[in-house]
């Protein structure tokens, strides 16, 4: 069976990113965040984009922005 999508799922596939390419990630998250439509699409992208910070701090130092859902 093939890989479902072109994005990262896990933390050994960010691990082989680039950190250009991880905040090119976040940055379509926020987006997505941003400008989604309904609650459950917007949720969806927040957690990813929650996620990711967080392993974009790990792997590379940069400290992730605190955020909860529901706030801007």
């Amino acid at each position: 069976m093939g890989k479902r999508s072109g994005y990262a799922e896990s933390s050994a596939d960010l691990e082989a990113m680039t950190l250009s390419q991880l905040n090119a990630e976040i940055q379509r998250c926020v987006l997505g965040f941003e400008a989604g439509g309904a609650s459950k699409g917007r949720k969806a992208f927040f957690k990813r984009l929650v996620w990711l910070e967080a392993e974009r701090e790990r792997l590379h130092g940069v400290m992730a922005k605190a955020r909860r859902f529901g706030e801007t």
